[in-house]
C-alpha cells in the first residue's frame, strides 16, 4: 500500500484546515476493509462470524499502522494520533482509532471532541489548544448541554458537558482502568467469536500453505447490510497499553 505523507503551513491551514501532518493512503485507502474473506466450502455461511473476522483484521492493521507511526521513543515527537476512513480530521471521538503516548492526553480527546462539536471549531485549529483553555471553554458551555457524535446516526450517543468535565477531574490512570472495564464484548458479539476464530485459523493455514495447497476455501463479501448493521450494533472497542 502507498501512502503519501503532507506537512501543512500556517498559511494553508487558514485556506483548508487539513491539519499540520496529513497522511493518506491514497486510492488504495479501501484495502484497510476486507470486502472479500476466505471461508470454508463446508457448512452454512456465518453472517455475524465473518463480520468478527473483518473487525479483528481492520484492528490488527489500524493498530499496526498507528504504531509504525506514532511508537514513543526518546524524541517524543509524536505524542497524538487518529487514523479516520474520511478526508478531514475529526474530533478524537469519531475517529476509528486514536493513540496518546500519555494517557493524561484521554481526557483531553474528549476536551478537544467537545469544543469541535459545541462551538463548532475546526479541529486542526484547535488541536495544539492547552489543555487549560480547552477546560475553560467546556466549563463556558450551559450546564446540562449535550452534542451528539458520529454524525448523529440513529445509533450514535451523545457526548454531554458534565460527562467530558468529569472526565478532566478524574486520574489518567482511573480513567483508563475505567476504559478498559467498560471495553466488554456484548452476548451477540461473544457469541460470534468461536466461529469467528475458526474462520482466522483457516486464514491462517491458508496464509502459510504454498500456493495451490491448503484447505478448500471460497470468498465471501463482508459488506452486505446484514455485515456492516451486526459490526454498527455489536462491534466493542479495544484499549491497548503500551509497554511504557
Amino acid at each position: 500500500m502507498m501512502f503519501e505523507l503532507i506537512c501543512y503551513t500556517d498559511e494553508s491551514e487558514r485556506l483548508h484546515p487539513w491539519g499540520p501532518l496529513r497522511l493518506t493512503a491514497g486510492e488504495r485507502r479501501r484495502d484497510f476493509f476486507p470486502y472479500e474473506i476466505l471461508v470454508s466450502t463446508y457448512g452454512p455461511r456465518f453472517v455475524e462470524a465473518e463480520a468478527a473476522v473483518a473487525y479483528h483484521l481492520v484492528q490488527g492493521d489500524i493498530e499496526d499502522l498507528l504504531l509504525r507511526l506514532c511508537a514513543p521513543d526518546g524524541s517524543g515527537r509524536v505524542p497524538t494520533g487518529a487514523c479516520t476512513d474520511e478526508e478531514d480530521w475529526f474530533a478524537p471521538v469519531e475517529m476509528c482509532a486514536t493513540y496518546n503516548a500519555n494517557a493524561a492526553e484521554l481526557a483531553r480527546d474528549l476536551a478537544l471532541s467537545w469544543v469541535h462539536l459545541h462551538d463548532k471549531e475546526s479541529v486542526p485549529r484547535i488541536a495544539g489548544m492547552s489543555l487549560e483553555t480547552l477546560h475553560a471553554r467546556v466549563d463556558a458551555a450551559p450546564r446540562g448541554a449535550r452534542v451528539p457524535m458520529k454524525g448523529g446516526s440513529e445509533l450514535a450517543g451523545s457526548l454531554s458537558r458534565e460527562t467530558v468535565l468529569k472526565a478532566l477531574a478524574t486520574p489518567p490512570a482511573a480513567l483508563l482502568d475505567a476504559l478498559e472495564a467498560a471495553a466488554v464484548p456484548d452476548d451477540a458479539w461473544r457469541a460470534a467469536e468461536p466461529k469467528a476464530h475458526e474462520i482466522m485459523e483457516l486464514l491462517r493455514q491458508l496464509d502459510e500453505a504454498a500456493e495451490g495447497e491448503g484447505p478448500p476455501a471460497f470468498r465471501a463479501k463482508v459488506m452486505s447490510p446484514g455485515h456492516v448493521r451486526f459490526l454498527e450494533e455489536h462491534a466493542p472497542f479495544r484499549v491497548r497499553r503500551l509497554p511504557r
